[in-house]
């Protein structure tokens, strides 16, 4: 455990010394895109081995919690919970990409913006499809 607690740690020292590089050392070689995301995957980085470090701290110290927590993650119970809050947000976040082609056409927004936002939705609405027609074979 220790070792792969000092990986993510490596993984947040990479982060930060990329995205520091790319801003302040690289800012001449590269266009401004190019250093955001450099800036924004080291950011990323960062955040994510930081985070997973100090989960594996708190981990070493408290295996009983750690163990409890994965007993938790494999419940039906919860794993049902988890399945069925995805797909209300999931259905949420759909009307609201309707909801937001509207709001562009009544405020007189570029085009590309709506066909975008539609896009999106009837892409969701597809995949929908798909998916049920996937699981209606396979259960």
């Amino acid at each position: 455990m220790k070792k792969k607690n000092g990986i993510y740690l490596v993984i947040g020292i990479v982060g930060i010394a990329l995205a520091l590089s790319a801003r302040f050392l690289l800012q001449d070689y590269l266009s401004d895109s190019q250093s955001g995301a450099m800036i924004g995957i080291g950011a990323g980085l960062f955040g994510y081995g930081i985070a997973k470090w100090c989960v594996g701290l708190w981990g070493a110290k408290n295996p009983d919690l750690i163990k409890i927590n994965e007993i938790e993650e494999k419940d039906e119970r919860n794993q049902l919970i988890r399945s069925k809050a995805q797909a209300i947000s999931g259905e949420i976040l759909h009307w609201l990409l309707m909801a937001g082609a509207w709001v562009c056409i009544f405020f007189d927004a570029p085009l590309w913006t709506v066909l975008t936002l539609v896009g999106a939705f009837l892409l969701k609405t597809i995949l929908d499809f798909i998916l049920m027609a996937y699981y209606q074979h396979k259960m």
